[in-house]
């Protein structure tokens, strides 16, 4: 005869590793906008010769994907692709109109035609205390050290982030053996 309470199993939850440190548990999450914009001149000498792009926030992270800001002398314009990463909505929000504001600056004092497009990929995300909570139980249990902090990395909604860097090898095991947790 067994006594006492049975423990009610968890659902399985997926945990994506991210580029933080060993046993960083993300309490948030970045959201991500990916941005294009062209600018079209009539000539060449209308063509402004600095990046267009300006310096955003500390609140935001703002990358042109690949160093994508390509001109096109022959045919008048610059070209440029970029993604913004911020850990709320009001945060990517603000970041994407401090670009497109540069952008509209720029394109209106140099006479160009400016062309943009923007989309939400990744909406920020908050972990829930629960799943912070039992996440970081299970990985103390198991001899890791944990700690908390937000991930520039975006996630998935309804995963947690979980810093893999220094112990990759160990975590990924512990995450695929485990009965509560799998890795995406």
């Amino acid at each position: 005869m067994t006594r006492g309470l049975l423990q009610a199993g968890r659902p399985l939850a997926a945990v994506l590793p991210t580029c933080d440190p060993a046993g960083t548990i993300a309490t948030c999450a970045a959201g991500r906008i990916e941005f294009s914009a062209t600018l079209c001149w009539d000539t060449i000498e209308q063509m402004p010769p600095a990046p267009t792009l300006p310096s955003l926030p500390e609140y935001a992270r703002c990358s042109v994907i690949e160093m994508i800001e390509t001109d096109d002398p022959a045919g008048g314009t610059r070209a440029i692709l970029g993604e913004i990463l911020a850990l709320s909505a009001a945060e990517l929000g603000s970041a994407l109109e401090t670009v497109l504001r540069s952008l509209t600056i720029t394109a209106a004092l140099s006479h160009a035609i400016l062309e943009t497009r923007a989309a939400r990929k990744e909406a920020p995300v908050r972990t829930p205390s629960t799943t912070l909570q039992a996440l970081a139980r299970d990985l103390w249990n198991a001899g890791f050290g944990v700690t908390f902090a937000p991930s520039w990395m975006p996630v998935p909604d309804g995963a947690v982030g979980l810093g893999v860097i220094g112990a990759e090898r160990e975590l990924e095991g512990f995450l695929r053996t485990h009965p509560s947790w799998r890795p995406i």
